[in-house]
């Protein structure tokens, strides 16, 4: 079988797997209004905050792997601290990758794997540890999670298999710490970020 094929299968099958521990310990539950529109928001401004990255930041060599993990984990975890449940990170995730591909590149569902394999490793990660960034810990912990696997991915499945493009081991493992490095920072970023935004929303929402 193919290997991104495969990847396929086993990032579906892991989907499944958080979503049926999620029913089974009644960890899934329905959203509110208010949680969906949060999430909504949420959608548009991770879309938001990687924008200078597509118009120019992008091409900015060696480092553009870690200036868009910064604006893109704090953005994310400052949602999922506004709205902790089983759901929400696949829900921003998921929705800011279609609303991006809306826009520039038109729907292309191989890139779904993409998007779905970053939300449900961090769905996992929470499920496992029954913390959604409560703790600096937790937030650098699921900070370098996401950068690691979402780097790993891109350069080893998606752009060998969609871009026909294949990378040297040492390029991979410079682009990668890059993204965990990032990711971390804007993971503290995000942390620290959301207190305040979270005191708006108790006193009156977002």
């Amino acid at each position: 079988m193919n290997p991104y094929v495969l990847s396929i299968v086993l990032i579906l099958l892991l989907g499944a797997v958080i979503f049926y521990l999620g029913l089974k310990n009644k960890l899934l539950s329905a959203f509110s209004i208010q949680e969906l529109v949060n999430i909504a928001l949420f959608c548009s401004l991770l879309y938001v905050s990687i924008l200078p990255f597509k118009l120019g930041l992008g091409r900015i060599p060696f480092i553009n792997s870690f200036l868009f993990s910064i604006p893109f984990t704090a953005t994310l975890f400052i949602g999922i601290r506004i709205v902790p449940k089983l759901g929400t990170v696949t829900l921003i995730i998921f929705g800011q990758s279609l609303l991006s591909q809306v826009t520039f590149s038109g729907v292309n569902p191989l890139w779904w794997p993409y998007a779905l394999l970053a939300s449900f490793m961090l769905e996992a990660y929470f499920l496992i540890t029954g913390n959604y960034l409560n703790t600096l810990i937790n937030a650098m912990g699921a900070g370098c999670l996401r950068g690691l696997v979402v780097n790993l991915y891109f350069f080893l499945f998606s752009a060998p298999y969609l871009w026909h493009k294949f990378y040297a081991p040492w390029y991979v493992f410079v682009k990668t710490s890059e993204g965990i490095i990032g990711s971390c920072i804007g993971a503290v970023v995000g942390f620290y970020l959301s207190k305040p935004v979270i005191k708006a929303y108790l006193h009156g929402g977002v």
